[in-house]
């Protein structure tokens, strides 16, 4: 009778054992069937959620640590009086003058470093001095020289936000060329020599072709680089009264929170548009390139 019941106790504990098993089982393959069919939505999907959660992260802060102060205002509020501000035409034409200025800045910013980092083509040991006029470009404080370049300039004159974007676009746009000539293949390199090809040759031929997607990726970084520091020149500028700076100068001397933070996601929205336009130019040029691959999916 003892037996019995040890061995119907024992039938009984394997029954168990093995229904707890395949549930655990079916779990496990219900977990793994959710991450696989995560890792299958496309891009734009993970951006969506990524925003969403964002927005609830934002509203908790908002309503719970600054409801008193009203620092960080609740997001509908913000995107009310974003709406608003897109409406009014002062806010275009800020747009306008501040993009204008980083363009130049982004222009002049990658001319200068084309020069430093092409140059080192034609005299080779001028790398590492190229890697570090680039360096100190990046480590120089723009707050500091900022006002030293304001005091240069004539008053009214947008030089000091031309300035500051191209001082942002110089350390990527530099390290990006270098990487990308030195990726040309060597072997190619000795074909074009072995044929009679110069320096010129191998340029246009090999390096050009090679470095194009580290160039535009370079870019790509680059663009809203240059766009923040437009903005943040303004911040310096004497005699002019136009430019996203200025209007993020005016809230912040009114402690207009909510109209600061419109515009704060304006400067955000026309910066990672600048991201996105690269992205999808550098798609199109160079399409070869893994790393721009899926540039500007997920927008």
């Amino acid at each position: 009778m003892t037996d019995l019941k040890m061995e119907t106790e024992h039938e009984l504990g394997e029954s168990i054992a093995i229904d707890a098993e395949t549930a655990r089982g079916s779990a496990r393959a219900g977990f793994l069937g959710s991450l696989s069919s995560m890792k299958s939505m496309p891009p734009w999907a993970g951006s969506i959620l990524g925003i969403i959660l964002i927005i609830v992260a934002w509203q908790f802060i908002a309503v719970t640590f600054f409801s008193v102060t009203g620092s960080v205002p609740p997001p509908f509020e913000v995107f009310g009086q974003l709406v608003a501000d897109l409406t009014d035409p002062i806010f275009w034409n800020a747009i306008g003058v501040t993009a204008t200025s980083a363009a130049w800045g982004f222009l002049w910013g990658n001319l200068i470093a084309f020069f430093l980092a092409f140059l080192v083509l034609v005299i080779p040991w001028f790398e590492g001095l190229s890697v570090q006029l680039a360096v100190v470009c990046s480590c120089i404080p723009l707050t500091a020289i900022a006002p030293i370049v304001t005091l240069l300039s004539p008053a009214s004159s947008r030089t000091t936000s031309i300035f500051l974007a191209a001082l942002s676009v110089i350390f990527t746009t530099v390290i990006g060329t270098l990487l990308g000539l030195n990726a040309a293949s060597e072997t190619q390199l000795d074909v074009v020599r072995a044929y009679g090809g110069g320096r010129f040759t191998q340029l246009r031929k090999v390096r050009l072709i090679a470095a194009l997607p580290s160039i535009l990726a370079a870019l790509k970084l680059a663009a809203p680089a240059a766009f923040l520091g437009a903005v943040l020149g303004e911040y310096f500028l004497v005699g002019v009264d136009s430019g996203i700076g200025i209007l993020l100068l005016a809230a912040q001397a009114t402690a207009a929170s909510v109209h600061l933070w419109a515009i704060a996601l304006i400067c955000a929205g026309v910066a990672g548009l600048a991201y996105f336009v690269i992205g999808r130019i550098g798609r199109l040029v160079a399409p070869w390139s893994a790393g721009d691959a899926r540039a500007g999916e997920g927008f």
